[in-house]
């Protein structure tokens, strides 16, 4: 279990020359296993009522204030509707700051819709880049793709109340990964904070999502006897 097994299923990306239908399927593929890999982890920390579940359902749909809106990875119940979501989002072939403004803007969008119609709801984001978007710096820009990606999120990350404005999240987390292909590089993966742009272990992202759905919930607190030694 770990965000690098779905990195690793999802095979190598692409070339730029390769057919957008394949592009578009490659990150379609590393979102589902992204999902079930992030699922899989919350519920190794407490969560239950997680989907995805491997090999079962995907995805939910959830009426949201603006209408119907799918979660790439929720905890809900019946008495309390939706508890977490956390929205998978890649941009996976260059150049990476084509379409950032459409992910943000989309991602916006899922915030608010959500926290409409579940304002106490705690709504993450996971927004992985390949390593090549953290390397295309040029001479007219000296920051790459990932690191503005970065500093982007960060503007609607960490809804600390739930009368804080609906399209902030309550955690934004960056994933930089290598991807899997028939070079010498081996495939890793590093997370980030949007917040501070601090660096974060995959046991420490799933222990802070934890955390920041507990603060929100101090009445039924999750997994707080979970195994601390996840990774």
């Amino acid at each position: 279990m770990s965000l690098l097994d779905a990195v690793t299923k999802a095979g190598p990306i692409p070339g730029q020359d390769a057919k957008q239908a394949d592009k578009k399927r490659y990150s379609e593929i590393l979102s589902a296993h992204l999902a079930q890999e992030v699922a899989q982890g919350l519920r190794h920390v407490g969560f239950n009522n997680v989907k995805p579940a491997v090999g079962g359902p995907t995805e939910r749909a959830f009426q949201g204030g603006l209408g119907p809106k799918k979660v790439d990875v929720s905890s809900a119940d019946e008495q309390h509707g939706l508890l977490l979501a956390v929205s998978v989002k890649t941009i996976n072939a260059p150049p990476f700051g084509k379409n950032l403004r459409n992910r943000f803007a989309d991602l916006c969008t899922e915030a608010i819709t959500l926290h409409m119609r579940f304002p106490y709801g705690v709504v993450c984001a996971l927004f992985a880049f390949p390593a090549d978007a953290d390397d295309d710096v040029t001479p007219g820009r000296s920051v790459s793709t990932f690191r503005r990606a970065m500093r982007l999120m960060a503007t609607i990350a960490d809804r600390e109340e739930y009368t804080d404005p609906g399209e902030k999240f309550e955690n934004v987390t960056m994933m930089l990964f290598q991807p899997a292909g028939d070079d010498s590089r081996k495939p890793w993966v590093r997370l980030f904070n949007a917040k501070d742009e601090a660096r974060i272990s995959e046991a420490e992202y799933f222990r802070l999502l934890r955390e920041v759905y507990n603060r929100r919930n101090p009445h039924a607190p999750v997994g707080e006897q979970g195994n601390e030694d996840a990774e």
